[in-house]
């Protein structure tokens, strides 16, 4: 009977034990899940503001973007006035110039050179500059051939003709020169020039 007492003992005692176990792994377990529902909690906060932070970058972009914009808008209209302004006064020059044409066709004539003149300062000041291209070496990128003429005494794609003024703008191409390009004759040419001539 001994014997059956002290397993019973033992009995409770395995029981006792295994409620202990059940109760520290639940206990575990909800650790656990208060630590991953903190982690939770922790990770959608921080992404929270992140995206908060993202969304107010991007709407501060957007609207510097439209600030640059209507700036840029303004600071061209207010050139733009400005040398609408300039330009005026060469009008006026003109009108006037043109009143008295009838009178005197000698100051009409002075006073054209002196309002031409006028106008190209205001274009110089604004960075237009003249591209040289008479008795030049013909260059692509400056000069544009409308024709080329055969010549005895210039070489070859030498500048002999221009028929359009070139412009730089601030060291930037505005419109190339129109030119006639110079092409030596050769004795081929000039034999059949000179058999063309008795065909006829």
């Amino acid at each position: 009977m001994m014997v059956k007492d002290e397993m019973n003992k033992e009995q409770p005692e395995t029981n006792e034990t295994k409620n202990e176990q059940t109760n520290n792994d639940v206990s575990s377990e909800k650790e656990a899940n208060s630590k991953t529902t903190t982690i939770d909690v922790k990770e959608a906060e921080e992404y929270q503001q992140l995206n908060d932070k993202y969304l107010r970058l991007a709407a501060e972009f957007e609207n510097f973007k439209k600030r640059s914009a209507r700036e840029y808008s303004r600071l061209a209209e207010i050139a733009e006035s400005n040398l609408i302004l300039q330009l005026l006064e060469v009008v006026d020059d003109f009108d006037r110039a043109l009143s008295h044409a009838a009178e005197d066709l000698k100051s009409f004539n002075k006073g054209a050179e002196m309002i031409f003149s006028k106008l190209t300062d205001i274009l110089k000041k604004r960075g237009l500059k003249e591209i040289k291209a008479l008795d030049e070496q013909f260059d692509p990128m400056y000069h544009e051939a409308v024709m080329q003429k055969e010549v005895d005494d210039r070489d070859d794609d030498g500048v002999i003709e221009e028929v359009q003024k070139g412009y730089f703008l601030n060291d930037r191409v505005l419109r190339p020169a129109k030119v006639v390009v110079a092409k030596r004759k050769t004795e081929k040419d000039d034999d059949r020039k000179r058999k063309d001539k008795k065909n006829k």
